[in-house]
């Protein structure tokens, strides 16, 4: 068995930033830029907690973040198509080791 990479905080960082970029493109106006850093870190947290979690997340984002169906539907469209296949296997294995994250 191959030893596992300890990722720096800096490291971690930077797949953040390239996870959340889909999001971050659409915001021009500094709310609109707080709004997707809530939204990115929210997605962050579903896609390192696992499939359960991203379900119950995007059964609450409308109600928490006043969204309407279709602009679900594009949040939903990004996370899964652009968002989620920006981190690899290894990656995503490596953050949960950095962030701790484990199995119930």
């Amino acid at each position: 068995m191959l030893k596992q990479k300890k990722l720096t905080d800096q490291e971690a960082h930077k797949l953040f930033a390239k996870f959340a970029a889909p999001v971050f493109r659409a915001a021009k106006t500094p709310s609109q830029q707080k709004g997707a850093q809530r939204l990115a870190q929210t997605l962050w947290q579903a896609f390192l907690t696992g499939p359960e979690i991203e379900t119950s997340v995007f059964e609450n984002l409308e109600k928490f973040f006043s969204l309407k169906t279709e602009d679900l539907a594009i949040i939903k469209e990004r996370y899964y198509l652009e968002m989620k296949p920006s981190i690899t296997s290894e990656e995503l294995s490596h953050l949960k080791a950095h962030y701790k994250v484990r199995k119930k």
